[in-house]
């Protein structure tokens, strides 16, 4: 293999391999603004500057191709004047906001401007502002502190799937826009927040809500849908304050649809039930803890038994379902549900080119696996079943239309809001994704961890130990 010298070491690299790729495999630091490996190049920032033997001028490691012997020095005398001009020019018109800007704690012009800039500045001109456009519920653009690298308009374009932002007028007046101000329809607007190398697109979501030096960061599986999107959970004090995309170029690679980035807030949502709750005849149902409820609910669990088991539960809970079933209920009515119109793992598809796919539940592919077979209430007859355990997770539809099958108790098992189980006689509160570890599978058939994030909240416990608590 050809190789090449960076800062006096020798390494071998692919053909067509530019310079900034063989750096970042073997962990040399170049800076860089508008480079992203899932983007085009287009060497406008000059930050990536770089010296090369035999070559007059800098030039720029992203749009540089490697060859064989070629030298390269990327912390030269020459290079830090380059880039410390660069630093200069860039922060010329940006505001002194760091205080108050989101992005401060992982900025890379706020870090490049330490590592590359100088301790003052020069110009005592008035800066330029921007009275900014509405640009969706997603993202909130801060024109003044854009650098024009341009990482938003090539994502639109390339990944996004829509021709939706551009740079209006030229040089010092260049400003980035929607297309005549519309919102942004792209379903993976938040990965813009994610690119954006300053605080010029941030979150609405996650806006002046918490710094980001305080969040503890859990690498885990977003639940959205059968994708199984590789996520960070960040949080604080056992709230979460949002998930962010973790690289995995076979699934995922560096993004996340605005679906599944948004879809922890059920967790934290005032609805949900968080202490076990049962039905005295046609009563509301009442709060309890833990030992009245199992008291009331264990009679109420008898005779031939529908046990419904959510798609969007891990391995580990489904095996212990199905244990359960066949050892406490002597049941073989154990089926699975998640996603309208989904019946099996044949009826998932792509949603679009990107990543979502039309099975809202991330495990319906494990499910299957583990040898569940898909409910239809249609192939039951009325009254069929003496007592009904319908386990969720957090993400699978609620199914409300069990009574004319089940003559008894409807219990829930897992993850319910308080305002969708007004036809059950009992709700046993369980963990949402974030509060619990476990395996799921997704379309491709790759098992993947899920990490617990936060302590469980309220009274939720594990499917398991309300197993143990019903045998």
């Amino acid at each position: 293999m050809p190789k090449c010298i960076i800062d006096s070491k020798e390494y071998e690299f692919k053909a067509g391999e530019t310079v900034i790729q063989i750096a970042d495999r073997n962990g040399v630091d170049i800076p860089r603004f508008c480079y992203h490996p899932a983007l085009t190049v287009v060497a406008q920032c000059r930050m990536c500057a770089v010296e090369v033997d035999k070559m007059g001028k800098l030039q720029t490691a992203c749009s540089l191709p490697a060859t064989d012997g070629m030298v390269v020095h990327t912390k030269s005398e020459k290079v830090k004047q380059a880039q410390a001009s660069v630093m200069e020019f860039l922060l010329i018109n940006h505001p002194l906001d760091c205080p108050v800007c989101d992005e401060a704690g992982e900025c890379q012009l706020q870090d490049y401007s330490f590592s590359y800039g100088a301790p003052d500045s020069r110009y005592d001109e008035m800066r330029r502002t921007y009275m900014d456009l509405d640009m969706g519920s997603v993202i909130k653009k801060n024109m003044n502190r854009c650098i024009h690298c341009t990482r938003c308009i090539r994502f639109c374009d390339e990944v996004g799937g829509y021709r939706e932002m551009v740079a209006l007028k030229r040089g010092n007046s260049t400003e980035i826009v929607t297309v005549d101000g519309a919102p942004l329809q792209t379903q993976y607007a938040g990965n813009l927040a994610d690119i954006c190398p300053t605080g010029s697109l941030t979150l609405k979501d996650f806006r002046f809500k918490k710094r980001a030096w305080f969040l503890k960061k859990t690498p885990s599986v977003c639940e959205g849908c059968s994708q199984g999107c590789n996520i960070e959970v960040h949080q604080e004090n056992n709230v979460v304050y949002r998930t962010h995309p973790r690289e995995n170029m076979d699934i995922n690679k560096w993004w996340i649809c605005d679906e599944g980035r948004f879809l922890f807030h059920y967790v934290h949502s005032e609805e949900r039930v968080l202490n076990p709750s049962v039905r005295d005849g046609t009563s509301a149902l009442e709060k309890m803890d833990w030992y009245d409820a199992v008291e009331k609910v264990s009679p109420k669990i008898k005779g031939k038994a529908l046990v419904l088991v959510g798609s969007d539960l891990t391995q580990e809970e489904i095996q212990a379902i199905q244990q359960f079933a066949a050892s406490k209920l002597q049941t073989t009515a154990v089926y699975h549900y998640g996603t309208e119109n989904i019946l099996k793992a044949a009826d998932d598809t792509e949603e679009d080119k990107i990543l979502r796919r039309t099975s809202k539940t991330s495990n319906l592919h494990g499910a299957e696996k583990l040898g569940l077979k898909p409910w239809k209430s249609a192939d039951h007859n009325s009254g069929e079943f003496d007592c009904a355990l319908v386990f969720r997770g957090g993400r699978a539809m609620v199914l409300n239309q069990l009574r004319k099958c089940v003559k008894g108790a409807i219990v829930g098992v897992g993850v319910f809001n308080s305002g969708a189980v007004d036809s059950y006689d009992a709700v046993l509160p369980g963990l949402s994704f974030v509060e619990k570890s476990g395996t799921i599978v997704n379309w491709q058939g790759k098992e993947q961890r899920l990490n617990q994030s936060i302590a469980p909240l309220g009274e939720s416990k594990s499917i398991t130990d309300i197993l143990q608590l019903l045998r």
